[in-house]
């Protein structure tokens, strides 16, 4: 039971680590930077996992890179109009466009490494 408790308390905590974008404010907090943007839903485990990977990787990654969250359930608008169809996802944005994606589960060491092939 204690496992489980610090397990859902982790995944609270995860969930408000970076900023979450809005259709809103997207285009403004991407534009001229080189942005990954994680597309999850609460209730995707894998999303968790990505998670907990992205705060491992916010230790290590290089400085130029910023990491924000757009929730699917609540701006699927933006999820849509990259054609993400499964979670959960990291699109890579440079200068404001998309440069590349990752669906699916992904290390802290496979994001340092797509983050220098990409930016």
């Amino acid at each position: 039971m204690k496992k489980v408790l610090i397990l859902l308390l982790m995944t609270y905590v995860y969930s408000f680590a970076f900023e979450k974008l809005t259709v809103e404010n997207f285009d403004s907090k991407i534009k001229g930077k080189n942005v990954i943007v994680d597309i999850y839903a609460d209730w995707c485990p894998p999303c968790k996992i990505v998670a907990k990977n992205l705060e491992e990787f916010d230790i290590i990654k290089p400085d130029n890179v910023e990491i924000y969250k757009v929730d699917f359930d609540k701006q699927a608008d933006i999820a849509f109009k990259y054609g993400v169809k499964s979670l959960p996802t990291l699109l890579f944005f440079k200068d404001g466009e998309l440069v590349s994606s990752s669906v699916g589960v992904i290390s802290p060491k496979r994001l340092l490494q797509k983050s220098k092939e990409n930016f």
